[in-house]
């Protein structure tokens, strides 16, 4: 502190050291011009997982597992040839796209009626293309294998669009597949990071200016801020990680992190230097320190994505903060004199006096019973939250992309495909006996009330064996979209409803329930791959880890308030203090059905070390009064330490909400519902510090001069 003391005081004399230092932080920003927005679907993969290596191996055998869904609605009075020719023309237009490997359609089958019989034909129609809507027809379009599809996707979506504009406007079309929704979702984050960011930007300085109500104060206060985030931000470009829908959120967070720092340092309330810098620097490192903490369990994550966001929230802070102390620290100091509003009664300041002078042991038992037993009912409450992520609750319900899957669904009864991977004991090849075991397994799905349809090479063996002294070249074209090139590897594949991750893990179970009793005593091995089950596992391990996360966050922010408050007892108090608004929010989502998904579930890890913040300020206030104070009791004492600083942490407390509320209008619901939640919980956690916390203390110390013996 004596150093830092000095630095502060020398540099606060040197304007232009200070504007030499303030065009280092600019130019060690640079790399901030090199962000770039992009969602990849790879960087949601658990790293070691054996799933991910079973759909690697699907790829390398079948191609691309990612397929797309067209659905044309018909008029009524529109005929079969009408409907044919157009499906064709469409087919025609569509492979010339180079992002597409193929076009399956009815049209396809008209070709083989006649060397394979209507019977046969009628089959094949049945289990691709038996709509509910019989005036419904559907063109299954499978993406060509390229490393870079992600990239190349929204090119193939936009050169796809084109040629569905050209349909009569009286045949509805509809789109839906993985890519699709994904590519969704990565439009839908890439315009919310456009606004969501400004709008928090300029909220923020509004609450600022009626806090502090001097135009300088602002100024210094918004341009230390600036300084900052541009640094953090800049994280992105150093550490070559990309803005998606996750990653979008950090600049948000540093944004309301960054003016909670600076508030509490123009709260200015001596001229004295050191006095200054002790009542400040302590809790502001300590709450750097607890959202470093929470911030950084995230990068315990097997999932990329979570973790480059715990990576970057975590430094980000420790580079602000840097930016903050040795740079805004001496601006305030040189410009900025006691910021007399900090001691101004007012309306709240009265209110919570007359509260505290009233709060008796009595009071207090009745107030922390209340908060027990909140959090008693949070605790028994949170196992029973369902953990469950829907990727088509992404998007709002008038989404288009949302109301074309949901439409295709309704009318067709499926646009989910489950690949399974089919082998032999000992890698040989298959043999009659092995088709005609799996012609009855594809029967035993299709007879589960969940699946549309079912089909593997079985079905399609009686054409590919006639073809082959016809045309062995498109034999084995067909050939090689069920049969791999080595004879050994055959897929599988079942169509069922969208729907959650639970929903889609509970049919996955009984389809390989089904699967597993029909071929026991075989030499046959089969099992599931492709994009549904490493989705499941996705998103489980997503929502895992952040529970996982938000134990080790608690117990390190534990161990942080006991060695800051030099007294185990108050970092108990101040941990119990920081698990009510959690637990409240535990609530709210148990009454309001809200799951634990891919955002809600990292609420408690980001919010989990702001919470904290007026706590530390509170318990540093709290120690420097009751050295001073020798006649009061606590809740005296707690009344007085609190009329310092119940501004700054009020504005901060207000800053966090706004931060998070502005989340309330994101494009995509899961980070709406993040927004709401995580701005209740900044509401629960100041009523846990003014009201509840005071009440705790009256109990733990009940005298003041306990309290000196206590805390020396």
């Amino acid at each position: 502190m004596n150093f830092y003391l000095k630095y502060v005081k020398y540099l606060s004399r040197k304007p232009l050291l200070l504007a030499l230092l303030t065009l280092c932080v600019i130019i060690g920003g640079l790399p901030i011009l090199q962000i770039r927005i992009n969602n990849s679907p790879e960087d949601w993969n658990p790293k070691g997982s054996s799933q991910l290596i079973d759909k690697e191996e699907f790829i390398k055998h079948f191609g691309n597992d990612e397929m797309m869904f067209l659905y044309l609605t018909f008029p009524d009075s529109a005929s079969d040839n009408y409907r044919l020719k157009l499906i064709q023309t469409v087919s025609n237009s569509i492979r010339n796209i180079y992002g597409f490997e193929d076009v399956f359609t009815r049209n396809n089958l008209s070709s083989i009626r006649e060397s394979m019989g209507k019977k046969y034909t009628q089959k094949l129609e049945d289990v691709y293309f038996k709509s509910l809507n019989s005036n419904g027809e559907i063109l299954f379009l499978k993406l060509r294998q390229n490393k870079d599809r992600d990239k190349n996707r929204p090119l193939v979506l936009d050169s796809l669009q084109k040629i569905t504009n050209q349909i009569p406007i009286n045949v509805k079309v509809d789109l839906t597949g993985p890519g699709v929704i994904f590519n969704e979702i990565n439009r839908l984050s890439t315009l919310d990071s456009k606004y969501l960011l400004t709008t928090c930007f300029v909220l923020v300085l509004f609450l600022l200016w009626w806090r502090l109500k001097k135009i300088s104060y602002l100024l210094i206060c918004s341009f230390i801020v600036v300084l900052a985030l541009w640094l953090a931000i800049s994280l992105y470009g150093w550490l070559n990680i990309s803005v998606n829908m996750i990653t979008m959120i950090v600049p948000l967070l540093f944004i309301i992190n960054f003016f909670s720092f600076a508030i509490h340092l123009v709260t200015k309330h001596t001229y004295d230097l050191e006095k200054y810098l002790h009542k400040k620097m302590s809790p502001i490192i300590t709450s750097a320190l607890t959202n470093i903490i929470g911030f950084g369990s995230l990068m315990l994550s097997k999932i990329r994505v979570i973790y480059e966001f715990g990576m970057l929230t975590s430094f980000g802070i420790i580079v602000g903060l840097f930016v903050i102390l040795s740079i805004g620290t001496p601006l305030i100091v040189r410009y900025i004199g006691i910021n007399e509003r900090i001691e101004k009664q007012d309306w709240m300041n009265k209110l919570l006096d007359s509260y505290y002078k009233r709060l008796t042991p009595r009071i207090s038992l009745f107030v922390v019973m209340i908060m027990i037993l909140c959090i008693v009912v949070g605790i028994i409450i949170f196992p029973t939250i369902k953990i469950d992520t829907n990727s088509i609750g992404f998007m709002k319900p008038d989404n288009n992309v949302r109301l074309s899957e949901e439409y295709i669904d309704k009318n067709y009864g499926s646009v989910t495909t489950i690949d399974f991977m089919v082998e032999k004991k000992g890698e040989k090849e298959f043999e009659k006996p092995d088709w005609e075991k799996l012609s009855e397994v594809r029967k035993q799905l299709y007879t589960l009330p969940f699946v549309k349809n079912a089909y593997g090479y079985d079905l399609w063996r009686p054409l590919i064996v006639q073809l082959k002294s016809v045309d062995s070249v498109k034999a084995a074209q067909l050939s090689t979209n069920f049969l791999s090139i080595d004879k050994k590897h055959s897929r599988l594949a079942i169509a069922v409803p969208s729907g959650s991750v639970n929903e889609m893990q509970k049919m996955l179970e009984n389809a390989q329930k089904e699967i597993k009793n029909k071929i026991a005593g075989t030499d046959l091995i089969i099992r599931p791959v492709g994009f549904l089950p490493i989705y499941i596992e996705q998103m489980n391990t997503i929502v895992n880890e952040m529970l996982e996360s938000l134990f080790v966050a608690v117990v390190l922010i534990l161990l942080v308030m006991s060695v800051f408050a030099g007294d185990f007892k108050i970092g108990i108090i101040t941990t119990i203090i920081s698990l009510f608004p959690l637990l409240g929010v535990v609530i709210l989502m148990k009454c309001f059905a809200i799951p634990f998904d891919i955002a809600t579930s990292v609420i408690s890890s980001v919010v989990i070390g702001m919470i904290a913040d007026d706590a530390l300020h509170i318990i540093w206030s709290f120690k420097d009064k009751i050295y001073l104070n020798k006649e009061n009791t606590t809740n005296i004492i707690f009344a007085d330490c609190v009329r310092s600083i119940i501004h700054p942490c009020t504005a901060t407390s207000i800053m966090f909400a706004i931060g998070f509320f502005v989340l309330a209008g994101s494009n995509i619901l899961s980070i709406v519902d993040f927004g709401i939640l995580s701005t209740t919980v900044i509401v629960f956690a100041w009523m846990s510090d003014f009201i509840f916390f005071p009440a705790l203390l009256q109990l733990a110390y009940p005298t003041q001069r306990k309290n000196v013996q206590d805390l020396k």
